[in-house]
């Protein structure tokens, strides 16, 4: 803290006294007078010295500082374009020029030569931007994003498809800069193809309030921004894409696209029965299957529109939202086994599971954005959204549990343990170590609705920094849910009451409500120094309602009673059945002050910003439970500092460095002295002596990149720690296996994660690429055990994990091939049970093959052996040589029409296993999934020009030749964001 203020204090007088010189202006292309970005402005002296340089930002404006007064050359240049050359004088009475449009000329020959030169870079950067040149990348044809995310240097799309880019979680996917169903990643992924898009930038954007406020509250998000091709403005592009399989799979996806400078409209169809899986075309990493077999329907549109005025210009007027559908069907089968680390002296509890579950899930979502400017000054926007969400779920489960390894007396402890009805028939090599066995049976449904608007106003009181704004929200959501079940236990430790058999009917509504307002003013102290502050009311309202029915309690519902399962009994014998132990009755009101104090620093290249967020609270809890009737009030004060400081030490590199401190309090609830034992094998208790924890965070980033070689590095180390972090302490009854859970505060949790990515290109016209992601975690995790009476004791679990992928190809305009591998391992150490350290390792390794040949057929294929060690089911340790395959034919004139046969897992190898650990427990999980099969597809494309149908060259990253090259329009020198 004391270097930032130092930092600070040297950096104000300069602030203070500087004079400003300034050149801006606007560079634009000659014939179409449309904005271009990332065009190289120098500032010379008169003899053509070279004193500073700046690129164009995306909207083709630039900024260029002197440091005196004099006469100045700009010269403005790119790749495809003539350089033009401007004279520009300053002086004290003239210290600020603005110049009219600079107008490129392009030039063709210069296109043709640079595509004689040198191949497109996959990968650039500007300072906080990563761009990755969508052309220099070979995926299948009729690809959509997701292909192309999963072959970009520093990207991981794991089985879920969620994104992971340069050690950071993707929450946002956009087109142009502009939002594309805002918040769902997954439309993209799925449906947009990749022969629409230009780049890929990925960087971090601030949130809506810091973009309509200028102050920094911090939450910032990773996003993913599309740059469409320019030569598909003013058309619809759509594709059409057709299939069916065997084992009856099908999947037809339809998608179409229309944007201007102005506007852009976008549909999608898609409904299909092999989980959403699209062909790929391989890439480094260890790739499991689909989790259950699903079957999937969505459609959804996305539109925006604005009046064509400048975002900052009187008058500007935007509107845009969108509106999705979705529904999915899954069939589940899944099998689990998991050890639970128990005190020094004892041996772990284990436990195995078995599962087969169908569920439905379908959801709409609405949502409208509205931005309007009624001068140059002021900004207002409304965002009113509505969802509804439905589930509906049944499964059957099968779960044991032993004071011993079963896995060393057996290889199926499961089946020895059900192969009879009769509790007493169990495998006599499993009878001494059985502690019980519950068959379960249950079925559950639940509807939501969510409400919300957002709305506010910004008001910027001069041109130096000074503004007040005012935004404010509400939203509430109704939840009506409920559930069934049926569990038959046995315990076989007991010597009475051995079998306890439940049948239980619950529901649980709830409502919530919330409100907020808050008010933000921004004061610039001196130039490039402003004071920030914010004031924020929030009120929260909820109320909840459990009802849990004891159904057994009732004649003729008890074993082996004749009633279907989810039929409930007439009249009044249902209140006759109600379990008042554990039906309770909670309301909760929220009064939260939020008061933001913060100083920041801003020049071209440096950004400094230190602030506190204080944050008084008070919380009622009205709560009602058995014979529990009580009122329950908490004030507490939150404190949360935070100092981040950016430094783009020139266009290429980037080094960001963050503190963070954030206190958290326990839930009302988890204070109350209370018991709920519905699940007589999982009892909860509450702990009335929590203590409040505190979080440090503190990150590291560094990134560049060498144009010349096509070279980049990035880096990132970040350290969390939390004091008085509550943990579950888990109590352990060896004769009945029941666990019960408490939180407690206890101190030593930490981590360290650290992240380093390089990527190069190299030979000559840079047709070879080897990049590599390297990434370390240590966990120092602590959780409280205790076994029986005992006292509790905290168990230490130190876990490393290790990972590393790689990539190497070679490209021509007509091949790719690529060698490609990954391997994770983890080492897990704790100070309480040996038995429990685990060494584990996942690694793939094998190589992908496209070829695009002359008469319009491309193959592409791709095999990895995927490979796993250190598993406790010896089943779950296997070498699985996974083969995936696509030919395609495209045909009608400008290739419009295409036929492919894509082939998956052709070897029949691929399963899906998984291992998560913790301070107090390990485990292991296998579940089903679409992984063998083969698909016919037909695609179609169609691109309408001002109502005719027009030809377009397929791009991206199915370019057949040439086009990944640098040159023309699209293989402009890349950028940041500007």
């Amino acid at each position: 803290m004391r270097k930032f203020l130092t930092l600070v204090l040297t950096l104000l007088p300069i602030a203070m006294f500087a004079e400003d010189y300034i050149i801006s202006g606007v560079v634009v292309d000659s014939k179409d007078k449309t904005a271009l970005p990332f065009v190289t402005v120098r500032l010379m002296k008169a003899d053509s010295s070279f004193i500073t340089g700046v690129n164009t930002t995306e909207a083709g404006t630039f900024t260029v500082n002197a440091k005196k007064a004099g006469k100045f050359i700009l010269k403005f240049s790119s790749i495809g374009y003539n350089p033009v050359f401007r004279n520009v004088t300053l002086s004290k009475a003239a210290p600020q020029v603005k110049l009219d449009n600079v107008a490129l000329v392009s030039n063709d020959i210069m296109v043709q030569a640079a595509t004689v030169k040198t191949r497109l870079a996959k990968l650039e950067m500007r300072n906080d931007t990563f761009i990755y040149n969508v052309a220099a990348y070979r995926v299948p044809e009729g690809a959509t994003l997701e292909a192309l995310i999963d072959k970009l240097p520093g990207a991981v799309v794991d089985d879920d498809g969620g994104i992971t880019i340069n050690g950071k979680t993707v929450s946002e996917i956009r087109v142009d800069g502009k939002d594309f169903f805002k918040g769902d990643t997954k439309v993209a992924m799925k449906n947009m193809p990749v022969s629409l898009i230009n780049r890929v930038k990925a960087y971090d954007m601030q949130s809506d309030y810091t973009q309509q406020t200028g102050i920094d509250d911090g939450n910032e998000k990773t996003v993913l921004d599309l740059e469409m091709k320019k030569k598909l403005k003013s058309a619809w592009s759509s594709n059409v894409d057709l299939a069916y399989g065997n084992h009856d799979r099908y999947s037809g996806n339809l998608f179409a696209n229309r944007f201007t400078d102005n506007s852009r409209f976008t549909f999608y169809g898609s409904m299909n029965n092999v989980g959403d899986r699209r062909f790929r075309g391989g890439g480094p990493g260890f790739r499991r299957g689909n989790n259950g077999l699903t079957a999937n329907k969505s459609f959804g549109l996305d539109y925006f529109w604005n009046n064509g005025k400048k975002e900052r210009e009187a008058g500007f007027f935007q509107i845009g939202g969108n509106v999705r559908y979705g529904y999915s069907y899954t069939d589940a089968l899944s099998r689990s086994n998991s050890e639970t680390f128990l005190n020094a002296g004892s041996s772990s509890s284990f436990n195995n599971d078995n599962s087969h579950s169908f569920s439905r899930n379908s959801n709409v979502n609405v949502e409208l954005n509205l931005r309007w400017n009624p001068d140059t000054m002021t900004s207002v926007y409304v965002r009113p959204d509505f969802k509804h969400q439905e589930s509906r779920s049944i499964s059957d489960r099968l779960s044991a549990t032993f004071n011993d390894n079963p896995y060393d007396r057996t290889d199926n402890p499961l089946d020895s343990m059900f192969f009879s009805n009769h509790s007493m028939n169990v495998a006599p090599v499993l009878s001494a170590i059985a502690v019980n066995r519950n068959k379960r049976l249950s079925k559950s449904s639940s509807n939501e609705d969510e409400y919300e608007v957002d709305l506010g106003i910004t008001r910027k009181l001069n041109n130096k920094g000074r503004s007040i704004s005012l935004d404010g929200g509400f939203e509430y959501s109704k939840n009506r849910s409920r559930s069934f079940s049926i569990s038959d236990i046995y315990y076989f430790q007991r010597s009475t009451n051995n079998e306890v058999y439940s049948n239980q009917y619950s529901t649980s509504p709830s409502k919530n409500w919330n409100y907020n307002a808050r008010l933000s003013y921004s004061e610039p102290l001196m130039k490039k120094l402003f004071l920030q502050t914010s004031y924020n009311f929030r009120y929260r309202y909820s109320d909840s309602n459990r009802s849990l029915y004891q159904l057994d309690s009732l004649q003729g519902w008890g074993l082996g009673n004749p009633h279907a399962f989810g039929m409930l009994p007439q009249g009044d014998s249902l209140n006759m059945a109600l379990n008042i132990e554990n039906s309770r009755y909670a309301t909760y009101k929220d009064y939260i002050h939020t008061v933001n104090i913060g100083l920041r620093y801003v020049n071209d290249d440096f950004n400094l910003s230190a602030g506190v967020r204080l944050q008084p609270q008070n919380t009622k809890l009205d709560y009602k439970k058995n014979q529990l009737d009580t009122v329950v009030t908490r004030n507490v004060f939150n404190i949360s500092p935070d100092v981040r400081l950016r430094w783009n030490m020139d266009k290429f590199s980037r080094l960001e460095l963050r503190y963070r401190g954030s206190s958290s309090q326990p839930s009302m609830t988890d204070l109350l002295d209370v018991t709920d034992n519905s699940d007589p094998l999982y009892i909860t208790k509450g702990n009335p002596g929590l203590k409040p924890s505190w979080t440090n965070t503190f990150n590291l980033h560094y990134n560049t990149y060498i144009q010349e070689r096509q070279q980049s590095f990035a880096g990132d180390m970040s350290f969390r720690q939390v004091s008085n972090s509550i943990s579950n302490a888990v109590t352990y009854d060896p004769q009945s296996g029941v666990r019960t859970t408490r939180p407690e505060n206890i101190n030593g949790n930490w981590s360290a994660d650290g992240w380093f990515m390089f990527n190069t290109s190299m030979g000559a016209d840079n047709m070879f690429f080897l990049g590599t992601d390297v990434n370390a975690r240590y966990s120092h995790s602590v959780g409280f055990i205790s076994t029986g009476n005992s006292d509790s004791e905290k168990n230490l679990m130190k876990t490393l994990t290790l990972g590393d992928r790689l990539r190497f190809s070679y490209r021509t305009d007509f091949l790719e091939a690529g060698l490609n591998g990954s391997i994770n391992y983890d080492h897990s150490r704790s100070n309480l049970q040996a038995l429990s350290n685990l060494d584990t390792y996942t690694f793939a390794y094998g190589g992908n093959l496209q070829i695009n040949t002359t008469w319009n057929m491309t193959i592409s294929t791709d095999m990895a052996m995927n490979s796993r060690r250190g598993f406790n089911d010896r089943s779950m340790n296997t070498n699985e040589l996974v083969w995936n395959a696509q030919i395609s034919q495209s045909f009608l004139a400008g290739n419009a029409a295409t036929l492919s046969l894509q082939l998956f897992d052709i070897l029949h190898q691929q399963s899906n296993i998984t291992r998560s650990i913790n301070a107090q427990m390990r485990r292991d999980s296998w579940s089903n999934g679409i992984n063998s099969y083969f698909m016919v597809h037909f695609l179609y494309k169609l691109n309408l020009f001002g109502g005719g149908m027009g030809k377009m060259k397929q791009g991206g990253g199915n370019d057949r030749r040439g086009d990944n090259r640098r040159g023309g329009s699209s293989g402009r020198m890349g950028g940041g964001r500007g």
